[in-house]
């Protein structure tokens, strides 16, 4: 990206990889829906910084290490490869994963010679057995984001969920509502064909946003807990008015804009919880759950692209054709 709405693929200088790091040649990269969305088009709230490599949801086989590096190995799958070194900006934003080659650092190895000071790799990466499908792996990448969040809120055994939003967070916190034991799974959003996916993965009830989901909350009594996942402003609010007295609302989707609350018009006790992913700590036992069809990769899957394609990947991302698209490298 050079600039708000310009993107171009470019030739780049490869990544100059250090003695703790080794050398990937990328497999896959995931487009976060949102995320990159927001990257491109300058409205990232942390601020945006160009020129820039896209892409957070990277994984790549290692092919070379360096000479201080012990706890990764040729052959390897790793997640968070990027095309920056660690040192360079803006790579605390963008990881750089939407490039064909990059590097990643083996952490365990400079934490233990360099007792008590912070890696400038902050960002852990997981690694797979090359045994590991990377199509499974990425897709995990952002299905570990949303078990995260689902399983440390826990509480929903017996209960009423309501989920707002169909894209793929949405969709998979509408299977891991009914995993973790709801009774009512009620999914909030504007497309039919993303209202059937949402039953197919559990839920109990599939609705269009504005006055059908508030009439069906309101027939319920109010939701326990709701996920706000869509990443609308106007959504937030919406869903605050869905939660029953003495529930949790959990905004997981990252609105473009502040976003106002009507607080007297909603419940009382109500607690409003702004979620923070812990991806990492879970991505094994997601991938697991793909890769053993707990969760049907094709149900939150919908595309891959040969990088030759990636302004097609882009596009069916941004008028919603897809749930989710993979870019993939190599052959075509």
């Amino acid at each position: 990206m050079t600039g708000p709405g310009e993107a171009s693929v470019s030739e780049v200088a490869e990544p100059e990889a250090g003695d703790y790091d080794a050398r990937v040649d990328m497999v896959v990269c995931g487009i976060c829906n949102s995320t990159d969305r927001m990257l491109r088009e300058g409205t990232f709230a942390p601020g945006v910084t160009y020129p820039s490599i896209l892409g957070h949801e990277s994984v790549g086989r290692v092919t070379a290490i360096g000479s201080r590096a012990r706890y990764l190995e040729p052959g390897q799958l790793v997640t968070r490869c990027s095309a920056y070194g660690w040192e360079g900006s803006p790579i605390r934003m963008y990881w750089g994963g939407l490039a064909e080659r990059g590097i990643v650092q083996d952490g365990k190895a400079w934490q233990e010679d360099h007792p008590g000071e912070n890696p400038a790799d902050f960002f852990p990466h997981v690694v797979f057995g090359p045994e590991h499908s990377p199509e499974s792996i990425a897709v995990s990448i952002s299905l570990a984001e949303t078990w995260s969040i689902a399983a440390e809120a826990g509480g929903m055994v017996g209960g009423v969920v309501g989920v707002s939003g169909t894209g793929i967070a949405g969709l998979s916190l509408v299977a891991y509502a009914r995993i973790l034991g709801a009774a009512r799974v009620v999914c909030v959003g504007r497309r039919e064909e993303r209202a059937r996916r949402a039953l197919d993965l559990g839920a109990t009830d599939a609705v269009m946003a504005g006055p059908e989901a508030a009439a069906l909350f309101r027939q319920l009594g109010g939701a326990d807990l709701v996920f706000e996942a869509s990443g609308k402003a106007p959504a937030v609010d919406a869903a605050y008015r869905w939660v029953k007295p003495g529930g949790r609302l959990i905004i997981y989707g990252a609105p473009e804009v502040p976003v106002p609350l009507d607080v007297m018009a909603a419940p009382r006790n109500v607690s409003l919880i702004v979620a923070r992913p812990r991806e990492g700590a879970v991505l094994e036992s997601v991938v697991k759950m793909v890769e053993s069809g707990v969760i049907p990769r094709d149900l939150v899957l919908s595309g891959s692209y040969p990088f030759e394609r990636i302004g097609e990947a882009f596009a069916a991302i941004d008028n919603g054709a897809v749930v989710k698209a993979l870019v993939k490298f190599g052959p075509s």
